[in-house]
C-alpha cells in the first residue's frame, strides 16, 4: 500500500534518497557523504506542511518525491512537480506512479493546481497512465 510518509519516516527516505544518488547518473544528486541531514529534514518539512508530499510504500522501499511550487508567471498559480521517484523493484515503483497520478488528478480537479508533471530519463510510456509528453529536458555539462 501506498501512503504519505510523515516526519516519523525521515531517516528511510533519506535512505532511500542515498541508494538513489549513489546509483543514479543525475550530477544534481551530489555526493550523499556531503549531505547535511538537518537540510533534508528542513526540505522533508515544507513539503509536508503543504509544498508539496512524499508518497512511500508500507515495507520502506520505494519513494516519489513531489514538489508543489508557484508558477513563475502566474501569482497563486500552482504546478505540481514529481522531483524524485525511487524504488527498489518495478511493482512499487509502478504503485508510486499511479498514486502520484491519482492525487495530481485530484488536485487538478480542485483546482489547487494547474499542471502536475513527472520526469523519467527513458520514455516509459506513462501514456498509459493518461500523460501525454510535453518536452525534454537537456543538462548543460
Amino acid at each position: 500500500m501506498i501512503r504519505f510518509a510523515n516526519k516519523y519516516d525521515n531517516n528511510k527516505i533519506i535512505e532511500l534518497m542515498k541508494d538513489f544518488a549513489i546509483n543514479s547518473n543525475n550530477s544534481i544528486t551530489y555526493n550523499p557523504l556531503v549531505w547535511s541531514k538537518t537540510y533534508i529534514e528542513q526540505i522533508l518539512a515544507t513539503l509536508y506542511a503543504g509544498h508539496g508530499f512524499v508518497l512511500i510504500d508500507d515495507k520502506q522501499t520505494g519513494i516519489l518525491i513531489a514538489a508543489k511550487t508557484e508558477s513563475f508567471w502566474l501569482k497563486d498559480v500552482f504546478q505540481l512537480q514529481e522531483v524524485m521517484l525511487h524504488g527498489y523493484n518495478k511493482f512499487v515503483i509502478t504503485r508510486l506512479i499511479k498514486e502520484y497520478t491519482k492525487i495530481a488528478k485530484e488536485l487538478l480537479k480542485k483546482r489547487e493546481i494547474n499542471q502536475a508533471t513527472i520526469s523519467s530519463y527513458d520514455d516509459l510510456k506513462f501514456e498509459r497512465y493518461g500523460m501525454k509528453l510535453i518536452e525534454y529536458h537537456w543538462e548543460i555539462n
